[in-house]
């Protein structure tokens, strides 16, 4: 009876001593977003994040190296598999909230000297006359057989394992954002380097078209040369600015090369051949330079969702690590056959079972528990930091790639100019030549210049196809979980 009266007491000073808990911080909230990303931007409602690869780029030969990629790139199988291990845990977690069952066989043989108290109790035993030969014990080798079937549970007063698993829900969902950047970068860098030989393939064409008018001009000097209108000097002048551009057409020729094994290599193949289109429809893009809600980058941009999961499943760690505060109660039971003679073993006089139940609180490990506790709230403000950090760089990226988009309009612009103006130059110094009324350094002077023009145009024509990839990126489009 005073057992009985005690346990009341006893359960009361438990609960006091789980209860000191200290108290949990609050998720906090991030500063909001403007309505848009320039004062003069129309604000569209409609998901131009949402925008699939296909409708986003219109090359037939790109949206079929992008599915070749997704399908075959082995980061993007690695990352699936990360997929499956945050699966594993969050099943683990799920788990520790069911009873754990277990089935066990044991059998035994265990010899008692006889000043002990198992043997002394098995001889008196097998003396007593409320036995009978059946219950006797073998005092030699007392043997011991036990099947059955165990449990325990520990019962979630506090939603510590809920919200360890919370965690792992939060973790799962955050790999599968990761996945999903993985995507995004694997699209828009395959439809960079795409770009890229494609530009390349212009100015081998460029260079090429260059190469034949010098080899032409090269043959004009050499004529005038015999006929006394022109010096060994310029002969040697024009073949040297022939085997310049020979050699920038072997250089671009060996980026062609390294660009088509870096998309083989994201492919996961040895070999092949990139085949492309010829030209750039950029047509579709522009309207991601032109509408675009901020807030669209909280829905779409895996990076954002990512780190918004990381700071849930902190948050559900630091209520699990304060839960660890207070009193724990677990459930045991067993069931089974237990017996010392192998032939009754499954006799129902050799049932056995027992139910038992605990309360346990933390006592000494409290500085164990507080560390752990400031651990994880610490974890919860980085993880908040994080969060805010990736949504502003977000913004800031889109404001930029918008501000590059307006800038190179005009460069393009301006570009074309000076191609068309040195190429008109190019075409009058060449008569002025042939009539004498000027050198050929003035030829040689126009042919580099336009060649010049031409390449800087044609890297003006790729950083802008980059920028408005970049964009469709920083908007959240390319992730194809989404």
């Amino acid at each position: 009876m005073k057992r009985n009266k005690l346990i009341i007491p006893v359960s009361i000073s438990l609960l006091a001593l789980g209860c000191s808990a200290p108290k949990l911080s609050s998720v906090k909230e991030i500063k909001p977003l403007p309505d848009a990303y320039e004062e003069k931007m129309p604000i569209d409602s409609n998901n131009v994040a949402r925008l699939h690869f296909e409708d986003f780029f219109q090359d037939q030969d790109l949206i079929a190296l992008i599915n070749q990629v997704l399908t075959n790139n082995l980061d993007n199988k690695i990352a699936s598999e990360r997929i499956k291990i945050a699966t594993a845990y969050l099943e683990a977690r799920q788990g520790a909230l069911l009873p754990s069952v277990t089935a066990g066989l044991r059998a035994s043989g265990t010899h008692y000297g006889k000043h002990t108290m198992e043997g002394v109790g098995n001889f008196d035993t097998n003396l007593s006359p409320n036995i009978d030969n059946s219950q006797q014990i073998p005092t030699f080798i007392t043997p011991d057989y036990w099947l059955g079937l165990s449990a325990s549970w520990e019962i979630d007063l506090w939603g510590k394992l809920k919200s360890l698993k919370g965690a792992a829900m939060e973790r799962f969902l955050a790999t599968q954002q990761g996945k999903d950047l993985l995507n995004a970068a694997l699209v828009t860098h395959t439809a960079t380097l795409y770009y890229e030989l494609v530009m390349l393939d212009k100015e081998v064409a460029i260079l090429d078209q260059n190469i034949k008018l010098q080899e032409k001009a090269l043959e004009v000097v050499k004529i005038h040369k015999e006929v006394g209108r022109a010096t060994e000097l310029a002969v040697q002048q024009f073949d040297a600015q022939l085997s310049n551009t020979k050699a920038s057409l072997y250089s671009i020729k060996q980026e062609i090369v390294a660009a088509e094994n870096k998309l083989l290599e994201l492919t996961g193949s040895y070999n092949g051949v990139i085949k492309r289109g010829s030209s750039i429809d950029t047509r579709s893009i522009h309207y991601l330079a032109r509408h675009g809600n901020p807030n669209q980058l909280m829905e779409y941009r895996p990076d954002i969702r990512m780190s918004y999961h990381e700071l849930a499943a902190s948050h559900a760690d630091a209520k699990a690590a304060r839960a660890a505060f207070f009193p724990s109660l677990t459930i045991g039971a067993f069931a089974g056959f237990n017996s010392f003679n192998a032939e009754k073993l499954f006799n129902p006089t050799s049932i056995a079972y027992q139910l038992i139940g605990g309360l346990t609180a933390p006592v000494f490990q409290k500085r164990q528990l507080k560390a752990g506790f400031k651990v994880a709230t610490a974890e919860q403000e980085i993880a908040f930091l994080n969060y805010q950090k990736t949504v502003n760089g977000a913004f800031q990226e889109v404001k930029t790639l918008l501000s590059y988009i307006a800038n190179n309009q005009k460069i393009l612009t301006e570009k074309r100019k000076e191609v068309s103006a040195l190429d008109k130059g190019l075409h009058v110094s060449q008569d002025l030549y042939v009539n004498a009324y000027a050198t050929y350094l003035e030829i040689i002077a126009a042919q580099k210049s336009k060649i010049n023009a031409e390449m800087d145009l044609i890297k003006t024509e790729r950083n802008h196809v980059n920028i408005l990839i970049q964009l469709y990126k920083a908007l959240g489009g390319g992730a194809v979980g989404s």
